[in-house]
């Protein structure tokens, strides 16, 4: 509106005087009549000078190896802050979390890492077991321990009875292979007498567990199997909160020297897990005391020992005291609402 009036004047006063009567800038008025008039020139876009890459990114050859990792079949089904953490406890870092994300969203691999493409997790059937004594179903996997340098690892195999928590079987060997499993769940379950179609063993879905072989000897022994689904991380929680009660152990080595000194510790270790240490999830027992059925005769002198207690001091209670339960069964996915 203003640039017209400063038009209407301009004949008379001249631009400068009539932009100054209307706050206008001289320049600014000049440039846009001239854009109206179609006079303008304006000079070609200068092209984009290259970028020089920032000093923290990756180089494409770096890209590709991490790609090639979290699509592994080891890392495959993994988010990668699993694939991170894993890692790191194993001394090897390649790139931020965040920065995983970016590779794998650049690839179009957010979704699907599995060469070949794979089921989802809803695909697979919930695994559900439950177990109402021991050596019903047992739950097994392994984890990694630190060597004395970076990229040494040992592998920990473990079994654990979900219902009385009694670690049945381990042993610790420098790599991860069926044959080191079909020993070991071999031994377990000839030490445990288990008899053709009276067990169940869960695990997730790693190689070792997946194993033609290993799913032979189950049943050349009679044993059922379950496995977890892809990507679920609490489809094999007993087994997953034991790992977690052996690392946060106050003498758990931030690296062991040897594969002989890792041995060493789990056997202690395990020891005092089955044998001297009183678990939360089955009424504070020892899981060989439930294991075993000695707990009947202990909970009878806990009772006693409460019952003693009240006699003296009944106004100290509100009703007759009772030791901690038992739990009834044990559940992997357990179902929320159950038929009568």
């Amino acid at each position: 509106m203003f640039d017209a009036r400063v038009a209407e004047f301009a004949p008379k006063v001249g631009v400068e005087r009539a932009c100054a009567a209307f706050a206008v800038n001289p320049r600014s008025h000049r440039h846009r009549r001239q854009r109206d008039e179609g006079r303008l020139v304006l000079p070609p876009p200068a092209a984009p000078k290259p970028r020089a890459p920032h000093p923290a990114s990756l180089t494409a050859d770096e890209c590709d190896h991490i790609v090639e990792v979290l699509c592994s079949e080891r890392f495959w089904d993994m988010a990668p802050a699993q694939v991170y953490a894993t890692l790191l406890d194993e001394g090897t870092y390649l790139c931020s979390e965040r920065q995983m994300y970016r590779i794998l969203q650049a690839k179009g691999l957010v979704r699907e890492r599995r060469r070949g493409g794979h089921q989802r997790a809803g695909s697979y059937g919930v695994p559900r077991l439950e177990a109402d004594a021991p050596n019903k179903v047992w739950s097994w996997d392994i984890t990694a321990l630190r060597g004395p340098t970076k990229g040494v690892r040992y592998f920990l195999y473990t079994i654990i009875d979900i219902y009385s928590r009694k670690i049945v079987g381990w042993s610790v060997h420098d790599a991860e292979s069926e044959k080191h499993a079909r020993r070991l769940i071999r031994e377990a379950c000839r030490r445990h007498g288990v008899d053709r179609d009276q067990l169940v063993i869960h695990a997730d879905r790693g190689s070792p567990m997946i194993a033609g072989t290993v799913a032979e000897l189950l049943n050349e022994l009679g044993v059922g199997r379950s496995h977890s689904r892809p990507r679920v991380s609490n489809d094999n929680p007993f087994i997953e909160s034991h790992f977690k009660t052996l690392k946060y152990r106050p003498d758990y080595p931030d690296r062991f020297d040897s594969i002989r000194h890792a041995r060493s510790w789990c056997r202690s270790f395990f020891h005092w897990y089955n044998e001297i240490h009183y678990h939360s999830g089955i009424g504070y027992l020892r899981p060989a005391d439930l294991h075993d059925g000695n707990h009947t005769v202990i909970l009878e002198h806990r009772q006693a020992a409460l019952d003693a207690a009240y006699e003296v001091h009944p106004e100290r209670f509100t009703k007759r005291p009772r030791p901690p339960k038992i739990p009834n069964k044990a559940w992997i996915n357990k179902p929320t609402i159950q038929s009568a």
